[in-house]
């Protein structure tokens, strides 16, 4: 065997592992993004839950998530450790959608605002 044929033997099973890791790589599924704002944003963050995992704090009032299409469960720190429930978010694919959580009121309530022009997912959220 030549240098030159090992060489682009070399070269082909680069190219197909290269290829390979970029397959394996890639996102799986569909996603669309929920955009979450607390109001005010000044007040101490309250601790949130999106499919009972514990989100981040929210810093500055607004957070962006890229998620799972489907409809997801927020919810949000109660007494003793136990969750209490906000309301349910539709997240379509390729879609934003806003919650709003105003954290004056007790319990928080959510508000949803999702752009569509089918009337079949037209609801964005469900309190």
């Amino acid at each position: 065997m030549s240098v030159a044929t090992s060489h682009v033997l070399g070269l082909l099973a680069s190219v197909a592992v290269v290829g390979a890791v970029i397959v394996a790589c890639r996102p799986s599924g569909d996603a669309g993004y929920v955009e979450i704002k607390t109001v005010p944003s000044a007040l101490p963050a309250q601790t949130l839950y999106l499919d009972s995992v514990k989100l981040a704090p929210i810093r500055q009032g607004s957070a962006i998530l890229r998620q799972h299409v489907g409809t997801l469960k927020l919810e949000a720190a109660g007494f003793a450790g136990t969750l209490a429930p906000l309301c349910s978010i539709v997240v379509a694919k390729d879609r934003i959608t806003t919650v709003t959580i105003s954290v004056l009121e007790r319990p928080p309530r959510c508000q949803c605002r999702f752009i569509s022009h089918d009337a079949a997912t037209a609801q964005a959220c469900v309190s």
